[in-house]
């Protein structure tokens, strides 16, 4: 390890700077010094050189409050840490979720999207009687519409202005409050509060954050005081819905193959003349290899039609043997002895009705078919129509709602759009 990790290094920095770890030999530095890799830094044996970790480094859970200026040859998976930087930290990949470096990272980021949204709102750029609204336009309109004919209160012009006032009173009065017990004071002050949660409660269309697509849906959470919410919408118009509904299915097909659906469900969409086509030429040798056991003398026919022909006139004439001499009856019994003995074969037309009919046998039970042939169920399965009717079954809640399986509508702009809570 010791010889790896020393070629790898060996062009940036001396063997000297340097001192090559297991994991676990460096999660058991870290708990030796308060899971602070500084502290790690500073000891007598680490001072002055560079840990390097060879392969990867997992603290899941740990109490690390930072990691020094390590490098890792691997991934690190600091996530449920209480790392606040991964200054000087150097890995493939660094997991921070669940930690106060995520959580500022995340707020930052959040504090972006309030600014672009922001500009938003100073443009009025999602107002459909200034712009011609791009798709995201309209969804954030239909689902604006949505929420505030439901749980949520639209912003107001003066809102903003009687928020300001709001706060002025609000520290105003919790200055009073500091200095004296005053129970006339601390109603107003509660009183003010109740005034101040009611307006940041209500929302306008810019406090709806784009956070992206589920499937063809756009997504949205709502901006907050103190961050995004929780609950997050899907929006999108018919179509979008429908094929979102369509790939949702596909994906899941995809995921855990066809067994986990009604096995009648998925049968009404097995295409039996592609399972017929795929035995047809196997049935046809079977067929043509066995006559025999599959028809009669009466279904042979002579390979000359004209035998046929002139067998069915001799007899004719044997019929009416009264005009014939002894000699020419001899002479045609003769001659239809020996066409009897032509060769004889089945026709093409009988070899066919028998193959379908073996076919119509075998795709009588097409699932009991594909299994014991040990096929792909599948290559035979009219996949289009068969996620069509899940969805027209089960639903675009059922199918694209994860949450709590239900849908909205609400029209806008001459449009249905369609709503899904997908998160809460």
């Amino acid at each position: 390890m010791k010889n790896l990790i020393r070629k790898i290094l060996i062009e940036e920095t001396s063997e000297d700077d340097f001192v090559p770890l297991t994991g676990e030999e460096y999660i058991d530095l870290l708990r030796y010094a308060s899971f602070d890799g500084s502290a790690v830094e500073r000891m007598k044996k680490y001072r002055g050189k560079r840990i390097v970790i060879n392969g990867k480094l997992d603290l899941r859970g740990l109490p690390v409050v930072n990691l020094g200026t390590i490098k890792v040859l691997g991934n690190i998976d600091a996530s449920g840490t209480k790392i606040t930087s991964i200054n000087g930290v150097e890995a493939n990949y660094i997991s921070t979720y669940n930690t106060p470096y995520q959580k500022k990272i995340d707020w930052q980021n959040y504090q972006k999207e309030l600014r672009k949204l922001d500009v938003y709102r100073e443009e009025d750029k999602w107002n459909p009687e200034k712009f011609d609204l791009d798709d995201l336009g309209k969804c954030a309109n239909a689902l604006f519409k949505h929420l505030i004919s439901t749980e949520f209160e639209a912003r107001e012009p003066g809102d903003k202005e009687r928020l300001e006032q709001l706060y002025a009173e609000k520290e105003r009065l919790e200055g009073i409050e500091s200095e004296t017990e005053n129970d006339e004071n601390l109603i107003e002050l509660r009183s003010v509060n109740i005034d101040i949660e009611e307006i940041e409660n209500k929302i306008d269309i810019y406090d709806l954050l784009p956070q992206g697509r589920h499937f063809r849906l756009h997504t949205f959470k709502i901006a907050g005081p103190e961050g995004k919410s929780r609950e997050e919408w899907a929006v999108g118009d018919e179509y979008d819905a429908e094929q979102s509904a369509y790939q949702s299915v596909e994906n899941l097909i995809d995921d855990t193959g066809l067994d986990g659906f009604n096995r009648g469900f998925v049968e009404n969409h097995i295409d039996e003349e592609e399972l017929k086509d795929y035995f047809r030429d196997g049935e046809r040798d079977n067929v043509r290899d066995n006559l025999d056991d599959y028809f009669s003398e009466d279904d042979y026919e002579y390979s000359d039609p004209k035998v046929q022909e002139r067998i069915d006139e001799i007899e004719e004439l044997l019929e009416n043997s009264e005009n014939l001499s002894q000699e020419e009856y001899d002479e045609l019994n003769e001659e239809l002895d020996d066409l009897k003995d032509s060769d004889k074969d089945i026709s093409e037309d009988l070899i066919e009705e028998k193959v379908e009919e073996l076919l119509d046998d075998l795709v009588s039970d097409p699932m009991d078919t594909i299994k014991n042939y040990g096929l792909e169920l599948s290559s035979f399965v009219d996949m289009d129509a068969l996620i069509k009717d899940i969805v027209d079954t089960d639903g675009l809640g059922h199918t694209l709602n994860n949450y709590d399986g239900n849908e909205d509508t609400i029209e806008f702009d001459e449009e249905t759009y369609y709503i899904f809570q997908i998160d809460g």
